[in-house]
């Protein structure tokens, strides 16, 4: 907060999941409104001539429009004494929207002493300079998120008023600190991060971090932290009387544990995640009294959950997902405040015992990925009146409810995959009407989509119904009024016929595979009649093995992250468009478009393909020389099917140069010539192993809002041709190594 600064104000941001947010605001010494001193106007303005502004986001300084420097952008003065004390550079990171200073940070800031207040976050600021440690009136310092490198100078240690530091996810650089001994000097020291700075040779760090008086937060995530050989013992009480450690993604072992007992009386957040804990989890716990957030996930605690995890009164959300937690899910009904429970991706076994709905406060139960069999009732679930999340998926549980239950709960997200749901539609279902994550695929529906379905939720991010036996047709309009953002849609492996709707969002991951859809799909390329208005985000596209029919639009340019393309198994037919391959984009990698009726040679657009990793054409009408620069121009290519086509001519010898390849399909086709031999060249083909089993693509799977988008792997399969039968590879295709000529 950079606002109300009367004296340290702290505000604690302990209501996120997986990290808090601490800010502290300062004295400024009023609202900003003093007129501006000379010599600290001069400064600003040499300030400015030092940095690299590319987005004019100092362009209010030293303008004719406004002469007094407190009231540029990003400056606070003393209402008092018209010093600058505040000084506000804070960029924004939206996708998009990325505006930025860069270059180094002038020396012209030590004309500011009166300064108190200092962030230059989410720059590109490349350098932390000693001179920084000068300006020793300073209580908050924000430098995340910039390109910084370099060592921590000791001169921070100067800066004795600091209550709060922050040097946290510098990306573009590498910060590396190999004693931490300046933070002895920092005894106002309130708030801590350094998340991201290589602290692997730090010696000792616990008992320097210890030695912080004041200390409330610290941040030392994905640090390269391991355990030193040697720590003070655990019956030492902490000299500070720490809230708040985020510990998650280093290499600590279990050996960690004794240190923090001696917070046990003061630490309310602590996070583990992603480190390299082992055995079971600790009693000692028990004795952490104030202990809101316990995350423990992402490491390899094996054994049972201790029902000594129930004197926790305190807690709210307990995180011991992807770990090997064997055993049942015990009674914590005593964790009465309980807002959170997360168990996914454990080894948990046996039924879920009633007793869970004691749980009044939950709002996130996620227990997928585990082996919990049983039946699920409404008497499981219906005290959970603030529920808001729930994941059971990937178990083998039956829900059974009764069709006139009423559920307390309205959910955001529902993730059902692999439970036992049908062989009806789940009529609980039409009391949810506000989701935005829908999940019931492989659930062993057998039926027709009812009607009120479609008037469900107009706020779907994800759908996904696939692998069932679902009738019907699909409403054209529900698809251009249910969805938002960059929306996820699976309703593969089912029965549902109709035309491709017409989207007014722009779904970044479509597939509607193994369905009986027809007629053209120039829709694609509409949105509301705009030509090329949707589908700009479209990464993964497979519409295969359907009655879609045709010539396709030739709109694919604009999908700049297409990454996986199937249309393969339909009666398309005329011309592979131009804009098969977007030169300008994300890179694709699969492109299946066998068993159709395509005619005419391949495209010249393909030569911007160069991320292609599996190519199929087999199976149409395809004419012409195979050209020479499948090889120059596509390197990766691990498989290239062109069989039961109407090329001609010679192989080309350049294809010898696709070292990668390991599956070669150009039967049946009207190629003549010998044979060359310089195929002896693809050297996977004799190798018995490979360096993978599988053959992944990644695509961009979703997005946080505008800000970050966020990529998935998909696991090709692929007819191959053994003897004139064809045997489907799926998990295990990259074993597979194959040439039929």
């Amino acid at each position: 907060m950079r606002g109300c600064y009367a004296e340290l104000l702290l505000v604690l941001g302990l209501l996120c999941t997986h990290g808090a947010t601490v800010v502290f605001g300062l004295n400024l010494g009023g609202s900003g409104r003093g007129s501006c001193i000379e010599e600290e106007r001069q400064a600003l303005v040499e300030f400015k001539q030092g940095v690299q502004d590319d987005f004019h986001v100092l362009s209010s300084w030293g303008s004719q429009e406004e002469e007094d420097c407190c009231k540029w952008k990003g400056i606070k003065c003393s209402n008092r004494t018209s010093h600058v004390v505040g000084l506000d550079l804070r960029q924004s990171i939206f996708f998009g929207a990325f505006e930025f200073l860069s270059g180094e940070i002038s020396s012209s800031i030590l004309g500011l002493q009166h300064l108190t207040y200092l962030d230059l976050s989410s720059n590109k600021f490349s350098t932390l300079p000693k001179f920084i440690g000068s300006l020793t009136k300073l209580q908050y310092l924000n430098l995340s998120f910039n390109a910084i490198s370099g060592t921590i100078p000791w001169q921070l240690g100067n800066l004795t008023r600091l209550t709060s530091l922050d040097l946290s996810w510098n990306y573009y650089g590498v910060i590396e600190d190999p004693n931490l001994d300046w933070l002895f000097h920092l005894s106002s020291l309130r708030y801590l991060d350094m998340s991201h700075v290589n602290l692997s040779k730090a010696v000792n760090w616990p008992d320097k971090v210890n030695m912080l008086p004041s200390l409330l937060y610290l941040h030392l995530s994905d640090c390269e932290l391991s355990m030193p050989f040697s720590l003070v013992p655990s019956n030492v009480n902490s000299s500070s009387p720490l809230l708040f450690l985020d510990l998650s993604h280093n290499h600590l072992n279990s050996s960690i544990f004794p240190w923090l007992y001696r917070y046990n009386n003061s630490l309310v957040h602590l996070y583990l995640a992603s480190n390299k804990l082992q055995g079971s989890i600790p009693k000692g716990f028990e004795n952490m009294v104030a202990l809101s957030h316990l995350i423990l996930s992402s490491n390899n605690l094996t054994r049972l959950i201790p029902q000594t995890l129930e004197n926790l009164h305190s807690l709210q959300v307990l995180d011991l997902s992807n770990n090997s937690i064997s055993g049942e899910v015990p009674d914590l009904s005593k964790l009465s405040f309980l807002t959170e429970l997360h168990l996914s991706n454990n080894r948990l076994n046996g039924s879920l015992a009633k007793s869970i709905g004691k749980f009044y406060k939950l709002q996130i139960l996620d227990l997928s990925s585990n082996s919990l069999e049983g039946v699920i009732t409404e008497s499981h679930l219906s005290n959970f009146f603030t529920l808001h999340h729930l994941d059971l998926s990937s178990n083998s549980l039956s829900l059974k409810f009764s069709p006139a239950w009423v559920p307390p709960f309205h959910l955001d997200t529902i993730r059902l995959r692999s439970c036992k749901l049908g062989p009806v539609f789940p009529e609980w279902l039409r009391t949810q009407k506000n989701f935005s994550r829908l999940d019931m695929s492989d659930v062993g529906i057998i039926d027709t989509i009812p009607n009120w379905f479609w008037g469900l939720s107009s706020n779907i991010m994800i759908l996904n119904l696939s692998r069932n036996q679902i009738t019907g047709t699909v409403p054209l309009q529900w698809f251009s009024t249910r969805f938002i953002g960059y929306p996820q849609i699976d309703l593969s492996y089912n029965r549902l016929s109709g035309t491709l709707p017409r989207f007014n969002s722009d779904p970044i991951v479509l597939n509607l595979s193994n369905n009986l859809f027809q007629g053209s799909i120039t829709s694609i390329c509409e949105t509301n009649g705009s030509v090329n208005a949707s589908y700009k985000h479209l990464s993964f596209l497979d519409l295969s093995d359907n009655l879609f029919s045709g010539e396709l639009p030739n709109c694919w340019g604009n999908m700049m992250f297409m990454s996986l393309f199937n249309l393969a198994n339909n009666n398309f037919s005329g011309r592979i468009p131009d804009s098969i391959c977007s030169s300008k984009g994300y890179g694709l990698q699969t492109l299946h478009l066998q068993n159709n009726n395509f005619i005419g040679e391949l495209p010249k657009s393909l030569v911007t393909c160069s991320s292609l990793k599996v190519l199929d054409l087999g199976e149409n009408r395809l004419s012409g020389r195979i050209p020479t620069w499948i090889a120059t121009t596509l390197p990766n290519l691990i498989v290239l099917r062109l069989p039961s086509n109407l090329f001609m001519g010679r192989i080309p010898l350049q294809l010898c140069h696709l070292t990668s390849l390991q599956i070669l399909d150009l039967s049946h086709n009207n190629i003549t010539g010998t044979i060359p031999k310089c195929l002896n060249n693809f050297t996977l083909m004799a190798q018995t192993r490979s360096s993978y089993v599988s053959i992944l693509s990644t695509y961009v799977s979703s997005s946080s809002g505008t800000s970050f988008f966020f990529t998935s792997t998909n696991i090709d399969n692929l007819l191959v041709t053994f003897k004139e039968k064809y045997v489907k590879y799926h998990k295990t295709l990259g074993l597979v190594k194959a040439i039929d000529l």
